[in-house]
């Protein structure tokens, strides 16, 4: 089968066209992929936009302004994946961008009744996803930003788009929550996905940078989600005055809005990590395994973000788990606080 490249000619939407963008998960990547979305809107608001996702991260998207409809795929729901078919298949899309590439997002694609169906040629896709496109896009090796893939897409639609900060339908926290803290203010988040936790810079460095910014006169925040308590304790016990963010008591939506509070978060390559970058939070990016330049926070103004890692052999790596994750733990604490200031002096400036 030969795999059409893109061209400068590419097809453009027709008026009204209605489109459907996929990706199940991760936190981080659905996050990504709605750049594409907000490019899409932007460029064509005359075009209907739906997005599939997975139930875990759903309410993310509940409200969303530039989402029409959102499917919702039951990830571990016995007979989800016929019943999710089901429903795309009463609906006569122009187009489907697959932004995710696995077998399980291409099945979507496959029995769709699509006039269009987008997705990526390998290496861009995964698990002989490309087999279900019409439409194979080559990617540039190396692969580009994983967020970057989706404005690839949207050039075969003819839709040449800017950088375009995603919007996320965000719960916006009480007035109280920050009011008695000294500005600026610096959310930490020691906490990862479980499958995940080798990325984890360990908690004793994260007591020490609090303890280190708290006697800067910084205001402290530390943020955990769904069974992550244990590790933000010892960090508001070296900090009596810091303040909690319980996320799973705000769900994802409320935690954008208290993102949208911060003037520095300090975290580990993890979803809340790119919720803060969306939510126009400067960040210091404390990265191991992964390479920033696929998976990095994603900047929408001149002063960015602080992005740290430490160089050995290994990395970048797609291991899934280290005994001795020494890119992580080679990352010291001056380092890092040398980084929050800096960041601190541009956003000040």
């Amino acid at each position: 089968m030969t795999t059409p490249p893109t061209t400068p000619h590419a097809a453009t939407l027709p008026h009204g066209a209605r489109v459907l963008v996929i990706r199940l998960s991760a936190l981080g990547d659905v996050i990504f992929a709605l750049e594409t979305v907000a490019a899409l809107a932007n460029a064509r608001p005359d075009v209907r936009i739906d997005f599939l996702v997975e139930d875990r991260f759903a309410a993310l998207l509940q409200g969303h302004p530039q989402i029409t409809t959102l499917h919702v795929f039951p990830r571990k729901q016995k007979w989800s994946i016929p019943a999710s078919l089901r429903r795309l298949r009463k609906i006569n899309y122009d187009a489907v961008l697959d932004l995710h590439g696995i077998q399980k997002s291409a099945l979507q694609v496959l029995f769709s009744k699509a006039a269009r169906k987008l997705g990526f040629a390998a290496p861009g896709s995964r698990e002989g996803s490309a087999f279900a496109y019409r439409e194979r896009i080559i990617v540039p090796t190396p692969l580009p930003h994983r967020a970057d893939m989706g404005y690839l897409l949207l050039e075969r639609l003819g839709i040449r788009a800017p950088r375009t900060r995603p919007r996320l339908p965000a719960i916006e926290p009480h007035a109280r929550l920050f009011a008695d803290l000294p500005r600026p203010l610096v959310l930490l988040h020691p906490g990862t996905s479980s499958f995940a936790e080798f990325k984890r810079w360990p908690v004793d460095r994260f007591v020490e940078l609090a303890t280190r910014l708290s006697k800067r006169g910084l205001g402290i925040a530390v943020s955990y989600g769904p069974g992550e308590l244990a590790l933000a304790q010892p960090i508001l016990d070296a900090v009596p005055n810091a303040r909690p963010i319980d996320g799973a008591a705000l769900a994802l939506r409320g935690l954008a809005g208290v993102m949208r509070r911060i003037d520095c978060v300090v975290a580990a390559d993890t979803g809340p990590l790119h919720i803060a970058a969306a939510m126009g939070a400067h960040c210091v990016a404390l990265f191991g395994p992964k390479d920033p330049a696929r998976y990095g926070p994603r900047s929408f103004d001149l002063i960015g973000h602080e992005v740290l890692n430490h160089d050995v052999p290994c990395r970048p790596c797609t291991r899934r788990d280290c005994v001795t994750p020494q890119c992580v733990l080679g990352l010291s604490v001056d380092r890092v606080e040398a980084a929050v200031v800096r960041l601190l002096q541009r956003t000040q400036a």
